[in-house]
């Protein structure tokens, strides 16, 4: 995943670190639900770049599980403050 383009909620939260308010503590269990959320997305990304042959609904598709990720992911943070 280095390689990988950061998310938008990565680059927020570094951004966010050390600025005012302490970001929340993650338990193991939240960060494993983060750790699923970016598995099943890989997933439906994966299977929409093999099913979608249209570059434009590709696209489109991209950006709607992008966002339904990064929901989920913002979810699970709200839930440990």
């Amino acid at each position: 995943m280095t390689d990988e383009l950061k998310s938008t909620l990565d680059l927020v939260m570094e951004k966010l670190k050390g600025v005012g308010e302490e970001l929340p503590e993650l338990t193991p269990a939240q960060k494993e639900r983060i750790a699923e959320v970016r598995r099943k997305y890989e997933a439906k990304l994966a299977e929409a770049k093999i099913l979608q042959k249209d570059p434009e609904k590709l696209r489109m598709e991209i950006s709607w599980v992008e966002k339904k990720r990064e929901e989920e992911i913002a979810k699970v943070y709200r839930e440990s403050q």
